[in-house]
């Protein structure tokens, strides 16, 4: 595998979301995709680390911001802190997506992720 660093990630990221939305049981939510994702706020330390920002989701040619959190397994000291290998997410697991079509809203957290078993 590549070297993970921030850029490559977010690219990484938004790739391995189409491929998860073309998995999904839910025929209609098959044909999202992800154009980008925009981070803007890294809220590192404190209960809940996050970054946070907009990415754009696509319904066939129709395409809408919708805000997004990545959630971390922990707080870190800095960005340049972050480990982005660990957050890359491998393409034999689910269960890390959670989003709400009507908020325009979706949740990404690798340390939920679980074998895909189909």
């Amino acid at each position: 595998m590549e070297q993970v660093d921030e850029a490559y990630f977010w690219g990484s990221l938004e790739f391995r979301l189409c491929r998860e939305f073309a998995g999904l049981p839910e025929r209609r939510y098959q044909y999202f995709w992800c154009d980008g994702f925009a981070p803007r706020d890294y809220i590192l330390d404190g209960p809940s680390p996050r970054i946070t920002g907009g990415c754009w989701i696509c319904n066939g040619p129709a395409q809408a911001e919708w805000d997004f959190a990545l959630l971390l397994p922990g707080p870190v000291g800095s960005r340049a802190e972050i480990d982005w290998a660990a957050l890359h997410l491998a393409e034999n697991v689910t269960r890390w997506m959670s989003f709400d079509e009507g908020r325009r809203y979706i949740e990404i957290e690798p340390a939920v992720a679980v074998p895909d078993l189909r």
